[in-house]
């Protein structure tokens, strides 16, 4: 199949009619690169291609209900959808050759709404002809087996969820693919009819025949219980991501909300506390500053006439207290033996002319008209100068700070009460509670795990003997078919055909490990990374790398008894690999022989878990392991690769593309960003490319394609 163009009307940002032709001039020209930033058109084109060929199983419906319609209508043309008289459609023109016959095919799958009620119609021409009801029916049969729904991702590659596809526990993907792709499941189901006709015959209830059947059939639900115990692992472990994510929405959630722990809660209440007790303080020193110098710094001048006045009213009292000596008898006495001492003749007249003179020195006659206003006590004037100094000390703008900081105060209280209010102690303890029950839910999931796995182990090693027992149980089956010729034919097409699927299976799964392992080491910077990779007989992919091991360590990892706490730590190729090595059945037997083993390390094949590589190498394992898997297709097809590049550094880009991308066969259609495939990539390709497009989303809303332009650098 080759795709020649592809038609877009109202599709998602593909406002109006949109083209790209891919027709090439030449059958290498295989390759359409279509460049876009993110949102610009790409992953709905994508999506626009699987829907048209595929509708509903596109999504992964089984029918055309209601919620492939609705997911439908979500990719119809905003600006068209709230048009009830409006249309959009998907069309793609192919080539296909059909027994050495070359078709051209046109198929649309177009939409309307009317009355908001989504309606689909699908419109097929066949070499111009358009195809009638039944030959419709007929044609969606043959995609449908030229790509099986289950295989859209192999074709249909999308560069950041390819992965998920192959690793994990789905791993039985890896074998879907190839009995499919190879075309080998033809036999799976022959074998299961050729099996239920030998069950039907009589011949076939008796003896080895009956024992080997219903051996295969307990083998068959080992497998079964395995395969769902597999499952089992895989649907909790998605349970403990989904619960993680959870548990980290509700934090987040919570958090953008306001959210508070308890401890927070507690906190948030002790300074709402404190911030009170503040203001309170705060009021109670400006109350107290205000009632006590307030009223004197309104009156700054009467307050400055104080201070003179209690000066003059000291004055006085020193006045008064030098006027009541000066009058005592005692002055007069000494003045009168002084004078006559000097030999006065006339001692109390000289006596009294000396006192008016000392008196009218010393004394300020002024004095005796002046009259005190306070007449306060040596202490009281000390307190009242006190009150003056702080007065004349006091800046009124204090009071001002004050109430600056009261007013901070009061922001600081409402913003923690903002947050309280968003998280009441109700609105706490339920946040609490829930995140408590997740946090619980994931330790239960986390124990149910481990619990699945250790039986899984068990599992893996009942089904291993039993399958040991089928093998006896077919040579005494082979055995009696000799003898019993009525159930020869059936029982001997039976072994035919599961010995011709052992052969296919084993040949197929050599070639597949041999182009994986070469097109890992292609593609993988770390050359040393791996020493090999290989597929088992259930087609589980094993990455393996030669490593030493403490012996002491792998005792320990014995401990048990058994082989699952080893197995789960270095892989099943590692333990069968002691096993071989020291012929020995039981894991008790091999702790033993550890134990007297005189080397201190012993080098293994340690399985890599595919979960502990990085981004970048698991897609590049994912690449190698597509590779290979496809180059076992018996049909070229198209393949459309939306973001190339996801989780690949610059260093293995160049190696994608030498090894990968120019390598594939059929027409390739990468999707890319600016930042994935570069102009150093499109010039390594430039002989394969036969067209390039450039997708802009406009400020109209709508996506614009650009022919012949790309990313400028």
């Amino acid at each position: 199949m080759r795709i020649k163009n592809i038609e877009l009307h109202n599709f998602g940002s593909y406002s109006g009619h949109n083209s790209f032709n891919f027709k090439a001039d030449i059958p290498e020209e295989r390759v359409v690169v279509i460049g876009g930033k993110n949102g610009a058109g790409k992953t709905t084109l994508f999506t626009a291609v699987q829907v048209c060929l595929y509708g509903n199983f596109a999504f992964g419906f089984k029918t055309a209900g209601k919620r492939y319609l609705s997911e439908i209508y979500n990719l119809i043309n905003n600006q068209v959808r709230i048009d009830e008289n409006g249309s959009a459609f998907v069309e793609i023109g192919f080539q296909q050759v059909d027994n050495t016959d070359l078709f051209d095919y046109v198929i649309r799958r177009a939409w309307s709404w009317p009355h908001n009620e989504i309606c689909e119609n699908l419109t097929v021409w066949k070499n111009g002809h358009l195809l009638e009801e039944e030959e419709l029916l007929n044609f969606q049969n043959y995609l449908i087996h030229l790509i099986p729904p289950d295989m859209l991702k192999l074709y249909f590659f999308d560069g950041e969820k390819i992965a998920d596809y192959f690793l994990g526990d789905k791993e039985v993907n890896v074998r879907d693919a190839l009995m499919v792709l190879s075309g080998n499941d033809t036999f799976d189901i022959l074998h299961d009819q050729v099996k239920r006709v030998l069950k039907i015959s009589e011949s076939a209830q008796s003896g080895a025949a009956r024992e080997y059947l219903a051996a295969q059939g307990e083998i068959e639900e080992y497998r079964q219980q395995v395969h769902g115990l597999q499952n089992e692992i895989e649907t909790i472990q998605e349970s403990i991501e989904e619960l993680t994510t959870e548990i980290e929405r509700h934090k987040k959630e919570y958090s953008e909300h306001g959210g508070i722990t308890i401890e927070e809660w507690t906190a948030l209440h002790g300074k709402l506390k404190a911030e009170e007790e503040k203001r309170e303080r705060l009021n109670w020193q400006r109350k107290l500053l205000a009632t006590d110098l307030l009223p004197f710094a309104i009156v700054p001048e009467l307050v400055g006439s104080v201070l003179p006045q209690l000066q003059a009213e000291k004055e006085l009292q020193t006045y008064q207290a030098l006027k009541r000596s000066l009058e005592r008898d005692e002055f007069s006495a000494v003045l009168e033996n002084t004078v006559c001492a000097m030999g006065s003749q006339n001692v109390k007249q000289d006596s009294r002319h000396l006192f008016e003179s000392i008196s009218n020195y010393l004394l300020d006659k002024t004095w005796e008209n002046f009259s005190p206003l306070f007449g306060l006590s040596s202490d009281e004037e000390g307190q009242v100068q006190s009150v003056i100094s702080r007065v004349n000390a006091f800046d009124p703008r204090v009071l001002i700070r004050y109430q600056k900081r009261i007013d901070n105060s009061l922001e600081k209280s409402k913003e923690i009460r903002t947050r309280l209010q968003a998280s009441s102690i109700e609105n706490v303890e339920s946040y609490m509670q829930t995140l408590s029950t997740l946090e619980e839910e994931v330790k239960i999931a986390i124990l149910k795990k481990e619990h699945a796995q250790e039986i899984l182990e068990l599992k893996k090693s009942d089904l291993d003997q039993k399958e040991s027992n089928l093998r006896n149980l077919k040579k005494a089956f082979e055995e009696q078919l000799k003898v019993h010729s009525v159930s020869a034919v059936s029982g001997k097409t039976l072994l035919l055909l599961e010995d011709l699927q052992n052969t296919l299976y084993s040949n197929l799964i050599q070639r597949v490990e041999s182009d994986l392992n070469k097109k890992f080491q292609e593609l993988i910077r770390k050359k040393n990374f791996f020493s090999r990779i290989y597929i088992d007989k259930s087609f589980t992919v094993h990455i393996l790398r030669n490593e030493k091991i403490n012996k002491i360590d792998l005792v320990s990892l014995l401990r048990t008894g058994n082989f699952s706490v080893a197995t789960s730590a270095l892989g099943d190729v590692a333990i069968a690999s002691l096993r071989e090595r020291y012929s020995v059945d039981s894991a008790i037997e091999l702790r033993e022989t550890l134990s007297a083993e005189t080397v201190e390390q012993i080098i293994l094949p340690v399985e890599i878990s595919k979960d502990r590589l990085s981004s970048g190498e698991k897609q590049i394992f994912v690449m190698s392991l597509y590779w290979a898997i496809m180059n076992q297709s018996k049909n070229e097809l198209p393949f459309i690769i939306d973001t190339p590049f996801a989780r690949i550094d610059t260093e293995h880009r160049a190696n994608i593309t030498e090894y990968f991308f120019k390598k594939l066969t059929g027409q390739l259609l990468i999707l890319s960003t600016d930042e994935e495939l570069s102009n150093n990539h499109l010039e390594a390709m430039r002989d394969q490319i036969s067209h390039v497009y450039m997708l802009e989303y406009g400020q109209d809303k709508r996506t614009h394609i650009r022919e012949n332009q790309y990313f400028e650098v």
